[in-house]
């Protein structure tokens, strides 16, 4: 008879470092799976011995839990596992003692078996991987591995290989049961989402943007997002992409997240005539970064978020970047900084955000002129917001913010 597997071992790594703040970090964790199997019914979540373990009254949803919990940030592993009862397992260990019998871990056998045969594809070979959160259990690490290792290779003529194998079976001793299980995936890890405080990320609709959000959130930051757009409203500058990328962000969030959609005409009206085509980038991007402050403080955000990678465009010299932003109280994160091109890219891949970012879209930065000033100065800048009434664009534009609210996992 086939083992079911409708218990998912799920395992936290960086919490586990945290000291007298681990139970609120782990309660938080609690909490952000519970939400992201919210609809599935029937589950239950047990803290044990370091791992969470998900129990689902429907194996037919397994599949599907273990993608919905493989976006929870906090979690390194997610483990769909077959559960042997240890009361069961004692028994026959203490049979096989008393009678001088090879130990046999029958049922332990039968569920690697049957994961061997059902995963293992094209694998040339295996290893057992076997470990003891509880060390009552009559056998070690070693001879559980001795064991299960000779039934599976019985079972299916793959020779065992400890190092580099091409498939692996992991059996965990807990106190109360053993878990088996085979090809773990890992998730992204970091810290669970909303237990940093809450950003306002500067979303634009390119590559960087998406991903930097996504790095923030993953380092438990709650994000609020703020897009400039080019023409007279939000509908006739057509934000469908940008409003996609929140959507495919709020995947990952436990709870809404909010686009507030400004319009860029404030700044454009007063600095025509006033500022030169040398200056006109790293000044929008002035406005950018003051009006995004505003909002962030309004709606209490305690930083604001960029997509910029050092050196990558003209705009994002180290002069630039310190040019802009000397009177923004706000901290500024850049969690792309020290990033190239393709390593972004990697990571918009790995994230599923690259085939909606690289759709086409006329971002407002894009019209801007193709030569700026590549060595700013912050006195300049200063000077040319007096003189342009910049206070009064980003005043007028944060007042002509949109919101739209994207639900978790939308």
């Amino acid at each position: 008879m086939p083992f079911a597997t409708p218990v998912i071992a799920c395992t936290y790594s960086e919490i586990a470092l945290k000291g007298r703040n681990r139970k609120m970090f782990l309660r938080k964790l609690l909490n952000n799976m519970q939400t992201a199997l919210k609809g599935l019914g029937g589950v239950t979540i047990y803290h044990v011995e370091s791992r969470l373990l998900v129990r689902l009254s429907d194996e037919s949803q397994t599949a599907e839990a273990a993608t919905r919990l493989h976006r929870v940030f906090g979690l390194q592993w997610v483990s769909p596992a077959i559960e042997v009862p240890r009361a069961e397992l004692d028994a026959e260990l203490a049979e096989d003692r008393d009678t001088g019998h090879i130990p046999r871990l029958t049922q332990l056998c039968r569920a690697a078996c049957q994961l061997t045969e059902e995963r293992a594809g094209n694998a040339r070979n295996f290893r057992i991987n076997a470990r003891r959160s509880d060390r009552s259990f009559g056998l070690n690490s070693l001879e559980i591995g001795a064991v299960v290792g000779a039934a599976v290779f019985r079972s299916s003529g793959l020779p065992g290989r400890m190092v580099e194998p091409d498939f692996t079976v992991d059996v965990l001793v807990l106190r109360a049961s053993v878990l088996v299980f085979a090809n773990k995936e890992q998730a992204f890890g970091g810290l669970p989402a909303c237990s940093s405080g809450r950003t306002m990320v500067l979303l634009s609709g390119g590559i960087d943007s998406p991903v930097a959000a996504w790095m923030m959130m993953r380092r438990g930051s709650r994000a609020d997002f703020v897009h400039f757009y080019s023409g007279r409203n939000p509908d006739e500058a057509d934000c469908a992409k940008i409003e996609e990328l929140v959507r495919l962000l709020a995947l990952w969030s436990p709870v809404a997240l909010h686009l507030h959609l400004v319009p860029v005409v404030p700044y454009e009206t007063r600095a025509i005539g006033t500022i030169s085509d040398r200056y006109d980038m790293v000044m929008f991007r002035r406005f950018m970064v003051r009006t995004a402050a505003r909002l962030a403080r309004r709606h209490k955000c305690l930083a604001l978020v960029m997509g910029d990678s050092l050196g990558q465009v003209a705009s994002q010299t180290l002069h630039n970047l310190a040019a802009i932003s000397p009177d923004v109280s706000l901290p500024i994160l850049r969690p792309l900084v020290g990033l190239d091109k393709h390593e972004i890219t990697a990571w918009s891949h790995r994230t599923d955000l690259f085939k909606t970012s690289i759709k086409p879209y006329r971002d407002c930065c894009s019209i801007r002129s193709p030569h700026p000033i590549l060595t700013a100065k912050g006195i300049d800048l200063l000077r040319m917001s007096e003189e342009m009434g910049l206070e009064e664009a980003v005043r007028e534009a944060a007042d002509l913010a949109v919101r739209r609210d994207f639900a978790p996992g939308e």
